[in-house]
């Protein structure tokens, strides 16, 4: 089999990429986790639909008295809200399914102060024409601690309840059906809101662990090409941890990686040997080049252990094919 330089430096750089993203997605994990990073953002996305002030999340008692306080205090969320251990403070779900929110938002809104019916409506209500939801949305219409924004939605929801549903006994559960879709669309943004914080914060805790364990992408990618002993014994371990792409969590594959660790030389961490060839003037000019590998380090890892172990194996898998042998003279000539 051939020599494939370029092939065994992208290998190395891979091995290494998997080893620290596996630790990135843990810390990461762990942060948001003892953060409660899911619940807050949670909690502002909702305010944000129903049209209320994110800042007033910050007071407990102005929060009580919010459409989204009252929510979150209602017997159908409140049963699904975990309580912290130690602080003995109530901490907001991680995740509301759409139908849980959509009734919790209508015993909220029943709970609203009644309406005093003018005469038109009492003979309607005698003649059994005005149905729940006609009776739901004027409690709506003259509640004044409800934000404008969410009479509007309401609204607009009822309307098109209205126009759906032909029998006033059916509006209801309509209308339960429309808030919960509504709650549903504005998640699936909040997701990818979500998403992409989690992006930002994870390239930030993997460019602080590049640093504490000096991960020079642009020192490792030379030391890697340049030292022909270093790169093939990271090839040879490379090709061992093949198989754990299912589970890269599982017991046997973390063993067979902290083997690897222990029995392979790579070019991280601040030993005087790293460190001289790093810097071999501490200035400025060598500063800047090690913060931008620290950072490549920390944006590569962002990606992901799955990615990067998809990436290894696809690479040692083209190494171990290499290169389609040329045909024989005898082979030529029959053909």
């Amino acid at each position: 089999m051939g020599h494939f330089p370029l092939l065994d430096i992208a290998i190395g750089l891979t091995l290494i990429y998997t080893f620290l993203s596996l630790l990135t997605s843990e810390l990461t994990e762990f942060m948001t986790t003892v953060l409660r990073w899911r619940a807050h953002h949670l909690q502002q996305g909702i305010m944000t639909l129903l049209g209320e002030s994110i800042a007033l999340r910050r007071n407990p008692e102005e929060f009580k008295n919010t459409i989204t306080g009252r929510l979150y205090y209602s017997s159908l969320i409140a049963s699904i809200t975990q309580r912290s251990r130690r602080y003995r403070q109530s901490v907001g779900p991680s995740y509301i399914p759409s139908k849980v929110f959509a009734d919790a938002l209508l015993e909220v809104l029943q709970a609203l102060p009644e309406v005093e019916r003018t005469e038109p409506q009492l003979l309607q209500s005698a003649d059994q024409t005005i149905g729940e939801l006609d009776w739901l949305m004027s409690k709506v219409e003259n509640a004044d601690q409800l934000p404008s924004r969410l009479k509007d939605n309401l609204k607009r929801l009822a309307n098109q309840t209205q126009t759906q549903t032909e029998t006033t006994e059916q509006q209801m559960e309509r209308f339960r059906h429309e808030v919960a879709l509504w709650y549903e669309h504005s998640m699936d943004r909040l997701s990818g809101t979500y998403r992409r914080n989690v992006k930002a914060f994870t390239i930030l805790i993997g460019s602080i662990l590049a640093v504490l364990i000096n991960a020079d992408s642009l020192y490792m990618l030379r030391r890697i090409s340049e030292n022909t002993a270093t790169r093939s014994v990271i090839i040879q371990n490379a090709i061992q941890i093949q198989g754990c792409q299912e589970d890269l969590s599982s017991s046997q594959c973390m063993d067979k990686m902290a083997d690897l660790l222990d029995s392979t030389t790579i070019p991280i961490g601040w030993h005087p040997v790293n460190f001289q060839q790093q810097f071999p003037q501490f200035n400025l000019v060598y500063l800047l080049k090690a913060a931008i590998g620290w950072l490549l380090t920390g944006i590569a890892i962002s990606m992901g252990s799955r990615f990067w172990f998809q990436i290894l194996d696809q690479l040692v898998h083209v190494r171990e094919t290499g290169e389609k042998p040329a045909a024989t003279e005898e082979q030529q000539k029959t053909t």
